[in-house]
């Protein structure tokens, strides 16, 4: 019975280093800003404001104005508002330089409130700015684009 302890323990082990040598040599900084784009995305659509703070730098700013705590007080209010929000985000470019990137997209919001059966929304084009804050991107600004030449 011992030995079949110590050949699940081994497999746990060799499944845990392979996990490290994937996560650490296989995965580059385009993939993780992809892949916080895709937590900021879901937590904005769940409302997890905890998940969202955490993934926005602390010197958050935007072409509206907006810091990092109006920020999550508009998701909230938008979360209140249209219980039904999806939002769709289109292919990413992102280019990364040092501690800094930039990811431009087309994102699509829409949302239904429970009382009205019409759907709102609103589409564009963006420019999502990150910094590498402690090994992890953090959403640092965000500028809305022209889409026209």
């Amino acid at each position: 019975m011992k030995r079949w302890l110590y050949y699940i323990a081994a497999a746990w082990a060799f499944f845990a280093l392979t996990w490290w040598v994937c996560e650490r040599l296989l995965m580059t900084d385009e993939k993780r800003v992809l892949l916080q784009i895709e937590t900021l995305r879901q937590a904005a659509e769940s409302g997890n404001l905890f998940v969202l703070e955490d993934a926005i730098a602390s010197d958050y700013h935007d072409d509206r104005d907006n810091d990092k705590r109006t920020l999550l007080f508009a998701v909230r209010a938008l979360r209140q508002q249209y219980h039904n929000l999806e939002i769709h985000v289109g292919r990413a470019a992102v280019r990364v330089a040092g501690a800094t990137a930039t990811a431009d997209l087309r994102a699509r919001v829409i949302g239904r409130s429970d009382e009205d059966a019409r759907l709102e929304g609103e589409s564009g084009d963006y420019r999502l700015a990150f910094r590498r804050v402690d090994k992890e991107w953090k959403l640092s600004g965000v500028t809305r684009r022209d889409s026209t030449p």
